[in-house]
């Protein structure tokens, strides 16, 4: 059984660390516009991440899919920062960026063979590796 952390999503948000919260406030996620614009930027950065953190990313996403109406899970998928119980089509937002992060939904390994794990360690997240 291999291990799932979902605290390797809050990297693809590590943008939204420098904006007011004004404008996290005034954030429309519902927005079409809003979500293009905010994949393109984690696109940005999970470009930079390595293959054991993209792959935790995918395995991640592709769970939270499969469970997309888990409320837990789901907090997992939207930053704290905006608001979680705006977004009306859960599925269609976390396929929006599945897509958008890998050009595809299919997923190379059975998500039910995964041990979750929600823990940083002191050794915070690499996400270089």
């Amino acid at each position: 059984m291999k291990s799932l952390n979902f605290n390797y999503l809050r990297g693809l948000y590590e943008f939204l660390l420098g904006k007011s919260d004004e404008w996290l406030e005034s954030f429309d996620i519902k927005s079409a516009t809003n979500q293009a614009d905010l994949i393109e930027k984690m696109k940005i950065v999970f470009s930079k991440f390595g293959p054991t953190s993209k792959a935790n990313v995918v395995r991640g996403l592709h769970f939270m899919l499969i469970n997309y109406s888990d409320d837990c899970l789901w907090r997992k998928a939207i930053p704290h920062d905006l608001p979680l119980d705006l977004v009306v089509d859960r599925k269609a937002y976390l396929e929006k960026i599945i897509l958008g992060l890998t050009g595809s939904l299919s997923c190379l390994e059975g998500v039910e063979n995964f041990l979750l794990i929600d823990e940083i360690g002191v050794n915070e997240l690499n996400y270089s590796e």
